[in-house]
């Protein structure tokens, strides 16, 4: 005996099974693609990946923008700031710890 299409548990025509051997075929076929799903997941986790590791350090300029200060005040406020030396004279700023700081004030 031929079953009709099966999308997802939902029949095509949307009536119900007129028989046994269509009632099971359309519950295995509801079971199968939840474990495959399932197997899925498990298989590709997904992770969130935090903003600093995408997008690494913020220049001062980037920073400001971040904040929403003009330049001339985020140089007031940098030192009093969470920041990284890239070089001696060279500050970088991750978006995470902005966050905390601003949080925290």
């Amino acid at each position: 005996m031929a079953v009709g299409a099966v999308n997802v548990g939902e029949r095509e025509e949307s009536q119900p099974p007129s028989n046994l051997e269509e009632l099971l075929a359309e519950r295995i076929t509801v079971e199968a693609v939840r474990i495959a799903e399932e197997h899925i997941r498990e298989m590709f986790e997904t992770t969130e990946f935090d903003p600093d590791e995408v997008h690494g350090f913020m220049g001062s300029e980037e920073t400001a923008e971040f904040l929403g200060l003009p330049y001339s005040s985020f140089r007031e406020i940098a030192p009093n700031l969470p920041r990284h030396a890239i070089t001696p004279a060279r500050f970088g700023y991750l978006r995470r710890e902005l966050l905390e700081w601003g949080s925290e004030r």
